[in-house]
């Protein structure tokens, strides 16, 4: 969008306008946002040999990935979302306490949820486990990396913890496999 010399704003068709600065480098880019964007990256790339690698590195969530994976696991409901799946079949307290955690996130990500976080007690309520079972698998989580201890008895899921709920223990609820 260009604002005019009369006050006006007036809209050039789909291009973007991107201008790179790095050191003594500059590089102005005008276009289509595909081609402005892939032109960009390869500037980095040009500047910043090292970024191919350490853009593997990264890890990160697609949240589109992520809701496609929970399909049949969580829903969304009037009243929230909410686990589809009988506690039975989620393999323990651990994958339990993580499902819920990992629909706090999803929640949040979709602005359902003001938080990512869920509290003891409500992890507690949610999966119908002991206190005691509860806070060990929670201690066990938080030592693996996969939840974080946001507050005072309260918990949220890390990226890894995402990330390892979707490769292991999705596979595992779908197939029925219980540990």
């Amino acid at each position: 969008m260009k604002k005019e010399g009369n006050g006006q704003v007036s809209e050039g068709k789909n291009k973007l306008e991107l201008l790179a600065k790095y050191k003594d480098m500059e590089v102005k880019l005008t276009g289509e946002p595909d081609e402005v964007i892939r032109s960009f990256l390869g500037f980095v790339r040009q500047v910043l040999p090292s970024y191919d690698i350490i853009s593997e590195l990264v890890l990160t969530i697609d949240l589109e990935e992520l809701l496609k994976n929970v399909k049949g696991l969580i829903a969304f409901a009037p009243e929230g979302i909410v686990v589809t799946v009988p506690r039975e079949k989620l393999g323990g307290e651990r994958d339990s306490i993580l499902l819920h955690l990992v629909k706090a996130y999803i929640g949040h990500q979709t602005g359902r949820l003001e938080t990512d976080s869920l509290t003891t007690s409500e992890i507690i309520s949610l999966t119908g486990g002991k206190p005691s079972t509860v806070a060990a698998r929670l201690s066990e989580l938080t030592s693996a990396g996969w939840v974080e201890r946001v507050g005072r008895g309260e918990y949220h899921v890390t990226t890894l913890g995402v990330k390892a709920f979707l490769e292991e223990i999705v596979p595992r609820i779908k197939t029925g496999e219980a540990v």
